[in-house]
């Protein structure tokens, strides 16, 4: 049986498609290199769980390091948008996903998203490591929430440039929502992992890197490569409009933490910011 279409008002279309714009201009407009836990991090508290389609967008300014590692810092513009219709299709950090699976507070399904690479300009101590690129990633996802807590965890492959690896991501959430229904507090312990193609990308250095930059030649395997905790805020100051403000603060562990490109191990990103929901 064929079924219909749904028919999608013309307002719809439009806001959709501004966020894809916004999404697809991200590059050019500095937002560069945020790994998947600083962009879920930045959206924490933006999307409500509309009957229908609710889209949020906005921007605002974080500090973190120029890369993962990295020993100096710069603040860069991030964006604070996502796209949410039904609970089933959504545009974030994650990519862009469908809920597939749906039961008692259970979610999960396949996603596709795009991830940021590495620029060797980037920072000094990066030279003659050459670029990292970017490119698509397609994986899964899955969550479960109950009361205030909230459990997501995702894996990601690399496929336009599939050497890059697979990385992953499994965050704890306790969220409290305080009584004027204004604020929303979340708080809890973060970690990534990749497999041994994605390590050797961000942290390994081959003989030819070795040669270039003069740090010897590193072979890091597969694992978690850091730990940290991370918090945010969300005020809503009326009915469509969003203050955020949010923090990390996380380790570089294992063979990540041994590397000859890592400079500083402990690693912090903090931002603020404002969003428009409708």
């Amino acid at each position: 049986m064929k079924l219909p279409y749904p028919r999608v008002p013309w307002a719809v279309c439009a806001r959709a498609s501004l966020l894809l714009t916004v999404a697809g201009l991200a590059p050019s407009l500095g937002w560069a290199q945020q790994s998947l836990e600083d962009q879920a991090l930045q959206q924490q508290g933006l999307t409500q769980a509309p009957s229908a389609w609710g889209v949020t967008l906005g921007a605002g300014l974080a500090e973190a390091a120029k890369y993962p590692g990295g020993s100096h810092e710069r603040v860069r513009l991030v964006p604070l948008a996502s796209l949410n219709y039904g609970g089933r299709l959504f545009i974030g950090p994650l990519g862009i996903g469908v809920v597939a699976i749906r039961c008692n507070g259970f979610r999960a399904g396949p996603v596709l998203g795009f991830e940021r690479g590495r620029s060797a300009d980037d920072d000094p101590h990066l030279a003659g490591l050459g670029d990292i690129s970017s490119g698509a990633t397609a994986g899964l996802f899955a969550g479960y929430a109950r009361g205030p807590l909230e459990v997501l965890a995702t894996a990601r492959q690399a496929i336009s440039h599939s050497g890059n690896g697979l990385s992953g991501l499994l965050q704890l959430d306790v969220r409290h929502v305080f009584v004027t229904s204004r604020t929303l507090v979340a708080a809890g312990p973060d970690l990534e992992f990749g497999d041994s193609d994605f390590q050797h990308t961000w942290f390994g250095i081959s003989p030819t890197q070795s040669a270039a930059s003069g740090l010897p030649v590193y072979t890091p395997g597969a694992g978690v490569n850091r730990i940290g905790v991370h918090a945010g805020l969300t005020y809503r100051v009326s009915t469509h409009l969003l203050w955020r403000v949010f923090a990390r603060f996380s380790d570089l562990t294992g063979d990540a933490a041994r590397s000859p490109v890592v400079e500083r191990r402990a690693q912090l990103v903090i931002g603020a910011g404002i969003a428009y929901h409708f």
